[in-house]
């Protein structure tokens, strides 16, 4: 009973925060007071505790670092000149006629080949929403492409990590896995492409040449800018560890800023820490970036991931475990893993943690592994953007700047559950007809 009352009280708390528009950092602190009297009230000492919370917060330190690394980045980038090159030449390359697909597709490609939805967001998420924002699209439309796009690769990748993760928990082969995704995805990934579209329809962009001039003005133009965001994608391709792949373009970036930009190294670790900062009207196409960008989002991982350790050492779940075994009985699966995966998507921080707890929920209710890790794929992987406290979409929307609603404008999520959800639920009368 204590354990059903801290859930309560723990989905009460970040509720509350939402709807009075109280600070999610304040929220997830107060949360992780309450999981440590739960664990006092459970016999657990104050070592014990501070224990449990340590531990997850350590095992994030390579996240942290990484976002850190990814404000300092999108700061350089826009004093090197490298943003406002990209921008300069995109709007006259892209068909507005076409220009959400486009925001998709050119997403989901880079996702495909570097598997990671965070390294789509930094390059050729930045990209699109900065072209966006200067031929002036509706930004809750392109961020939720974007992120539609990143997930594409992050879900089917073949150099995907939560695609590997999958694999591994469930003991399955990654090839096999990667072809049952694509199968699953075709009419999801039709229906997407459609949406976007529809949203096309009607729109006059206008280009704000005055301010893409002013631009041009203000920077020392190179096909060598380019060479930042290619790096990051061509060292992702080869495997090369995220944070020296970061700290490689941070480096180009620092030399263009110098060499090409004239700038000083004032101005450089102003960039890198407070971002770039325009007072004109060119200032709202390039504008942002550095450290400080990212500060709420460390506070977020930082303080949230501390709730592993609970989870893990405390019987705070195992009654709901046992309950959700007796559901699966009654419902077809992928009607109850993507409501499964999102309340646990509620109590966690990031996608890693959430698909590991959807698989201990779920694994003792499948017989066929294979099964168990494409409903994981079409469910846990997806559900932890609709979290607005889950760094799976809050973060990427962080590094393009879209507002946060944009995560429910990504329509790829939505049809990749919906869609496999129909179809679970006709197998699953289908069977009972039979018996």
């Amino acid at each position: 009973m204590l354990e059903i009352l801290i859930l309560i009280l723990f989905m009460v708390i970040l509720f509350v925060a939402i709807i009075f528009n109280i600070s999610i950092v304040i929220a997830l602190f107060l949360n992780l007071i309450l999981l440590s009297i739960y664990a006092y009230m459970r016999k657990f000492s104050p070592r014990e505790i501070w224990s449990m919370a340590y531990t997850g917060i350590r095992d994030t330190k390579t996240i942290l670092t990484v976002f850190s690394l990814i404000g300092m980045i999108t700061g350089i980038w826009r004093l090197s000149g490298t943003i406002a090159y990209i921008i300069y030449h995109g709007t006259s390359l892209i068909s507005p006629k076409f220009f959400y697909v486009g925001v998709f597709v050119f997403n989901a490609s880079i996702s495909f080949l570097t598997g990671t939805s965070f390294g789509t967001a930094s390059t050729a998420g930045i990209i699109s929403m900065s072209i966006s924002n200067a031929m002036g699209f509706n930004p809750l439309v392109c961020g939720g492409a974007i992120l539609s796009g990143g997930f594409f690769g992050d879900r089917s990748s073949p150099m995907s990590t939560s695609a590997l993760l999958v694999a591994t928990l469930t003991k399955t082969d990654l090839y096999t896995n990667l072809k049952n995704m694509f199968r699953t995805c075709i009419i999801p990934l039709i229906l997407t492409i459609a949406t976007y579209q529809i949203f096309n329809f009607g729109i006059e962009a206008k280009v704000d040449k005055d301010s893409i001039e002013m631009i041009r003005s203000l920077f020392n133009f190179s096909p060598l800018l380019i060479l930042p965001t290619l790096s990051i994608i061509i060292f992702s391709i080869l495997k090369l560890d995220l944070r020296k792949n970061l700290l490689i373009s941070i480096g180009i970036s620092i030399i263009f800023a110098v060499v090409l930009q004239d700038k000083s190294i004032k101005e450089v670790f102003h960039a890198l820490i407070f971002g770039f900062h325009l007072d004109s009207p060119a200032g709202k196409l390039i504008n942002g970036g550095g450290f400080f960008s990212m500060f709420k989002m460390l506070l977020i991982v930082g303080i949230s991931s501390g709730y592993f350790g609970f989870f893990k050492e405390t019987d705070l779940l195992v009654g709901v475990k046992k309950f959700v075994n007796k559901i699966f009985k009654k419902l077809p699966n992928m009607v109850l893993m993507p409501l499964m995966s999102t309340i646990i998507s509620i109590f966690s921080s990031n996608q890693t943690l959430s698909i590991m707890l959807t698989y201990e929920m779920a694994r003792e209710s499948y017989d066929d592994r294979d099964k168990l890790a494409l409903d994981m794929e079409n469910s846990a992987v997806m559900t932890p953007v609709y979290i607005p406290w889950n760094i799976a979409g809050r973060t990427p929307m962080e590094m393009i700047g879209a507002p946060i609603v944009s995560v429910y404008f990504s329509f790829y999520h939505h049809y990749i559950i919906l869609v496999n959800a129909i179809f679970s639920v006709v197998d699953f009368y289908k069977s009972k007809d039979k018996k």
